[in-house]
């Protein structure tokens, strides 16, 4: 092979197919359009000899050569966005730019007033933007840089994702204060499960986390409100006799009372996610390091 003849480009177009496996999806995600994608693959397929990847009825599978080769290819243009990374430089009070972070509701209420807090002080022009990104499209959003960090549990296996952990809390049981289960000083799972529920889920079906604990021990609750955002729920609870499993930290309000769970439950573990070709971009270092700063002030409480 080469590489005077090469366009680098290309190799760019192989990475993003392997993780495709769709021609037109890859163009979306490269900004061209699929039959740009498919004059790349072409290209690809005199370069090395080989077809690379082959369409079937599940997408394009990668051949072996394509299989031996992207570790490779991925290393190598690592390598060359760091190099050229390194050679910028982040001046966060001058800075003009926006980052992007996967969040859902709760993770915006625990660290959003505070980052932008910091921001207005020591990054003045840096801009926000949070919306929630469906989990299974995560290790892509960020591999395309249409976002720059995502907080998540820790639930993704992609190799090209590097993650911190950044929170950890434990579920309590949480009623307005004077409602009638206050009055015990420990309660029991029959207790728990004849109070009426509220469940908070994006999703119009399933089980949540707690749901599945309970399942695991042969019970359920009664939902009597199944809502989709976290921060109704205070409102809901301080009205009426309706009662929320959630974290401690959720807590805010002085007419809430917290009650211990009658039952063993995992705690809520989040991880900071972004992207390895981000690692040592300075202003993603930058960002990083003060939402891990935020969140180690949320976490002490």
């Amino acid at each position: 092979m080469n590489l005077n003849n090469t366009d680098l480009n290309l190799f760019i177009a192989f990475d993003v197919i392997y993780t495709e496996r769709n021609l037109t999806k890859a163009g979306e995600v490269l900004g061209i359009t699929q039959p740009a994608v498919s004059n790349a693959l072409s290209r690809l397929r005199d370069t090395f000899d080989d077809e690379l990847f082959t369409r079937t009825s599940k997408g394009m599978v990668p051949t072996t050569v394509a299989q031996n080769i992207i570790e490779d290819v991925r290393a190598a243009l690592s390598l060359f966005r760091n190099t050229i990374s390194e050679a910028e430089t982040f001046h966060p009070k001058s800075a003009r730019t926006t980052f992007k972070i996967s969040a859902g509701d709760l993770s915006e209420f625990r660290l959003l007033p505070t980052l932008i807090k910091s921001l207005t002080e020591f990054a003045p022009e840096i801009d926000i933007e949070s919306y929630l990104t469906p989990r299974k499209n995560t290790p892509r959003e960020l591999a395309a840089g249409n976002i720059d960090f995502s907080i998540d549990p820790p639930i993704h296996s992609d190799p090209s994702l590097r993650h911190q952990k950044i929170f950890e809390d434990d579920y309590v049981l949480i009623v307005r204060k004077g409602h009638p289960i206050t009055k015990k000083k420990k309660i029991t799972m029959d207790d728990y499960l004849a109070l009426s529920h509220v469940h908070i889920s994006n999703r119009r079906l399933g089980l949540g986390h707690i749901d599945m604990a309970l399942y695991r021990l042969g019970v359920n609750r009664r939902i009597a409100l199944r809502a989709q955002h976290f921060l109704v729920a205070p409102f809901v609870i301080e009205h009426s006799n309706l009662a929320l499993t959630s974290t401690q930290n959720f807590l805010s309000s002085n007419n809430l009372a917290v009650i211990k769970l009658p039952f063993t439950v995992d705690p809520v573990v989040l991880h900071l996610y972004w992207h390895e070709t981000k690692d040592a971009d300075p202003g993603n270092l930058w960002m990083r390091e003060l939402i891990l700063k935020e969140y180690a002030k949320i976490q002490k409480g």
